[in-house]
């Protein structure tokens, strides 16, 4: 069972960072329309790079009961708190 789980583990991230890479690489392309077209788009990509952003950060750092994350982002900060 506990190989089953380090490989599901393994698989959400590797899934997780490929979306991330993904939303990258659209981002960068989103500079070839102009202003006036994209700003819906350019929304919706920066929550998505940030939601997937938090998401890889929470999976590589073993949270316990009681303890607080910090997620640092350049749109902002992400703090959770894990009740004992």
């Amino acid at each position: 069972m506990k190989k089953e789980i380090e490989e599901l583990y393994d698989e959400v991230y590797e899934k997780l960072a490929e979306f991330h890479q993904v939303s990258l690489n659209y981002t960068q392309k989103m500079s070839d329309i102009p202003l006036n077209q994209r700003e819906e788009e350019t929304e919706k990509l920066e929550r998505i790079e940030f939601a997937l952003q938090a998401a890889k950060d929470i999976l590589e750092n073993i949270m316990a009961p009681g303890t607080k994350m910090t997620i640092m982002h350049q749109k902002g900060t992400i703090q959770i708190d894990l009740d004992e």
